[in-house]
């Protein structure tokens, strides 16, 4: 027996309880950074697709939730330049993102005499685990391990996958006072036995 969360479980369903600043922020990332259409301003057409595949590999989405445009808003933080921190002798990350999406697809053609963009998803999947399981340079590992953490940031904190992780969302104005008596909040998710 294993403990999920309540069925038709939707934190968005407190969306009128918050601040109008909160909801019109969550409003505007529900609706600008969720869909199909993807555009990139940093990356090309080619890295950001290549990127879209490697993140949709990387952090597989639930289907019955909106599809979050996680590689787009990476390359918008690569815009911004919001995350510029480096680690050894790393590059920046709008130069780390861009060698390694070409280091992937070049990767992708030698050994395999064609393009990441070509390859069905089990070649993906495999391709993805032959890097993490050391069969290439420590470049490519290191670049697959930014992304799954890039990535993976993003689509947690996203409001379209709160309730995915039974994440009620923003606790303003309620505020959390049973936090330390060890009970539940009334609109905090439930737990059920399956």
């Amino acid at each position: 027996m294993r403990t999920i969360l309540e069925k038709n479980y939707n934190s968005l369903d407190r969306l009128g309880k918050w601040d109008p600043e909160t909801q019109e922020v969550v409003k505007k990332r529900i609706t600008a950074e969720t869909g199909a259409v993807l555009t990139y301003q940093f990356l090309t057409e080619q890295e950001g697709e290549i990127l879209e595949i490697l993140v949709d590999t990387l952090v597989p989405q639930e289907k019955n939730n909106p599809y979050v445009k996680l590689s787009e808003i990476i390359d918008r933080d690569l815009v911004k330049n919001i995350k510029a921190v480096r680690y050894g002798v790393s590059p920046w990350p709008r130069e780390f993102y861009q060698i390694g999406l070409a280091e992937i697809d070049r990767f992708a053609k030698d050994e395999f005499g064609k393009p990441i963009e070509d390859f069905s998803e089990s070649q993906i999947e495999k391709f993805i685990s032959d890097i993490f399981a050391g069969n290439t340079d420590d470049f490519l590992r290191k670049f697959l391990k930014r992304i799954l953490a890039d990535a993976t940031a993003i689509y947690f904190s996203h409001p379209a996958s709160w309730n995915s992780i039974g994440f009620p969302g923003p606790a303003y104005p309620e505020g959390y006072p049973y936090l330390k008596c060890g009970e539940k909040e009334d609109w905090e998710p439930k737990f059920e036995k399956e």
